[in-house]
C-alpha cells in the first residue's frame, strides 16, 4: 500500500501471481515434455515450439496484465481495474454508501471481506474483494473515502451477500448455470487443441480411430 497525502494506491495479494505461475508450470510443463519427446521421435517439434510458444506469449501477456491492476484513491476520484476488466472510474461525489462486510466464499471455512461502494440509488459504483485484496487494503481505501465506512461485523454467505445488497454482483457472479456453460468451452477448447496438436503429430486418437 502506498500513501501520500489523500492519495491511497494498493496492489492486489502478490500471492495470487505466484500460485498462478506455480500452478500454470505444473499443467503444462509435463504435458509439453510429453509431447516433445513424442515429437522429436517423429522429427515434428515444430509444431510443438508453435504451440508452446504461443501458451507462453499468452502467460506472459496474462503477467503483464496483472501487474498493472490496482485500486488508487486520488483528490477527485476512486479507481481500479482488474486483470479481465477495464479501469473503472468513479467520482467521489457521487459516493453515498461504502460498506465492509465479511463473507465465506464457496466452501472456504475464513470469511473474506467485500468492500462495495453505492451511488444514491444503491447501485454498486465499485466493488473490491477480499479473495484478492489484503484485508488492511480494502479499509485504507475504505477510510479514504468521503463517506464513513458501514462495518457489518456478522460474516454471510455470499448468495446472501447478494441479495442483501442488490446489483452489486459482477455479471459473471451469482450465475451457476452461467459457470457451468463457461467451464465446458474451456474444456471443449482444450481438448480441441489437444486434438490438433496430436493430429499434426500423427499421434493416435483413441475416440477417431
Amino acid at each position: 500500500m502506498t500513501v501520500e497525502g489523500t492519495r491511497v494506491l494498493v496492489k492486489p495479494r502478490r500471492s495470487l501471481l505466484t500460485t498462478a505461475l506455480l500452478s500454470a508450470a505444473l499443467a503444462f510443463i509435463p504435458v509439453f515434455g510429453v509431447l516433445y519427446w513424442f515429437a522429436i521421435d517423429h522429427d515434428s517439434w515444430q509444431a510443438v515450439a508453435i504451440v508452446n510458444a504461443i501458451v507462453v506469449l499468452i502467460g506472459l501477456a496474462l503477467v503483464a496484465r496483472q501487474l498493472t491492476v490496482h485500486a488508487e484513491v486520488t483528490e477527485t476520484e476512486l479507481l481500479g481495474n482488474g486483470i479481465f476488466t477495464p479501469l473503472v472510474r468513479v467520482r467521489l461525489d457521487r459516493i453515498r454508501s461504502v460498506v465492509l462486510v465479511p463473507t465465506y466464499v464457496g466452501q472456504a471455512p475464513e470469511a473474506v471481506t467485500q468492500l462495495l461502494v453505492r451511488d444514491a440509488r444503491g447501485r454498486r459504483l465499485f466493488r473490491m474483494r477480499g479473495n484478492f485484496w489484503h484485508a488492511e487494503d480494502l479499509r485504507a481505501i475504505a477510510d479514504s473515502l468521503p463517506v464513513r465506512a458501514v462495518v457489518i461485523e456478522e460474516p454471510m454467505a455470499l448468495s446472501d451477500f447478494f441479495r442483501q445488497y442488490p446489483d452489486s454482483a459482477y455479471w459473471f457472479e451469482d450465475k451457476p448455470g452461467l459457470k457451468v456453460v463457461l467451464i465446458g468451452g474451456l474444456i471443449a477448447a482444450a481438448l480441441a487443441i489437444a486434438v490438433w496438436v496430436m493430429t499434426i503429430l500423427g499421434m493416435p486418437i483413441g475416440f477417431m480411430q
